[in-house]
């Protein structure tokens, strides 16, 4: 189930609005949690008060709105943000929450329907304001781990989810094309970049400039090596700071080795800027707050526009033989 949290709760509180008793959404084997109920606590920035027969036993996944709220129906591709609370199957303790803290994401697309189709399927057509009763089979650690098992293991932990709000997702920011960033460039509203003697680059962020409204990706020096796809893993030297005030939050040069990972691995700007580049290459990528890490990013992550120098030292193809 952590692996379950860590997507839902990506993979980022307020009180609840009229729950009501009556609810009937349901998705996956919902019968194991027939006996839940659920209703917002008398306390702010509390869990909800929540009851069920233990030990509840469930080994499939399901779902089911216990308390449904007054607001608009959840559809496809939105972000849903959610309040969670989990619970000891067994025994009914309360295991852990985040009703005080910030709601975290989860976004109902196709790609959350292939993964977890029955967190999906009790998402959507619920609504603003509901609380969902869910649990889900912990994954094996090994492909060995379940072929082992003869029978179903027994879930341990009840999921309660409050839906606070819901967004339509909005449209990526566009990469912007060669003859767009040459003007923003001659305009000087793109970021300069010096480096030292010992090859250490000084990115240098126009003064009383807003970001870019899209990726823009400056070529400083073309590479002559097989370009990069997405599949690919690059090996870099990069530096990063926020537009806003050009402070530096990361970056190899100070660690005095470069970094090696996959380009899927990594933020939207990075992935849609290094498609398409030859190894040996330098660029600098201005990337929108959506291609990074957002306006409200959590674990200490910059937020808003940012900026990377990057120098493709290496790069080896998806299809390379190890």
């Amino acid at each position: 189930m952590r692996k379950l949290l860590s997507t839902v709760l990506v993979a980022s509180v307020v009180a609840l609005a009229g729950c009501g008793s009556t609810a009937s959404h349901t998705a996956g084997n919902a019968e194991p949690l027939a006996s839940v109920t659920a209703k917002a606590s008398s306390e702010d920035l509390a869990p909800p008060e929540v009851s069920f027969d233990t030990p509840l036993t469930a080994t499939e996944a399901g779902g089911r709105v216990v308390a449904s709220g007054k607001g608009e129906e959840i559809t496809k591709d939105q972000n849903v943000f959610i309040n969670f609370a989990s619970y000891n199957t067994e025994d009914g303790e309360l295991l852990g929450d985040n009703f005080d803290q910030d709601p975290r994401p989860f976004q109902t697309t196709d790609a959350a329907a292939e993964d977890l189709e029955v967190l999906y399927d009790v998402m959507v057509g619920a609504h603003v304001g509901d609380l969902i009763a869910y649990v889900e089979p912990a994954q094996p650690a090994t492909p060995e781990s379940e072929s082992d098992s003869t029978e179903p293991a027994e879930i341990q932990e009840l999921f309660i989810f409050e839906i606070v709000k819901a967004e339509d997702i909005a449209e990526p920011s566009p990469t912007l094309s060669e003859d767009e960033v040459q003007k923003l460039e001659d305009d000087g509203k793109l970021p300069t970049v010096e480096f030292d003697d010992k090859g250490v680059p000084e990115i240098t962020i126009p003064q009383d400039t807003e970001a870019p409204e899209g990726l823009a990706v400056q070529v400083l020096e073309e590479g002559d090596g097989p370009e990069a796809t997405t599949a690919d893993t690059v090996t870099v030297q990069y530096l990063g700071v926020r537009w806003e005030d050009g402070e530096a939050f990361d970056g190899s040069y100070e660690r005095g080795e470069p970094a090696t990972f996959g380009l899927t691995q990594v933020i939207p700007g990075w992935t849609k800027g290094l498609e398409g580049q030859k190894a040996g290459s330098t660029l600098v990528l201005s990337i929108p707050s959506d291609l990074a890490y957002g306006d409200t990013p959590d674990g200490g992550r910059p937020a808003g526009p940012l900026v990377f120098v990057v120098e493709i030292e290496d790069l080896k193809k998806a299809d390379a033989a190890e």
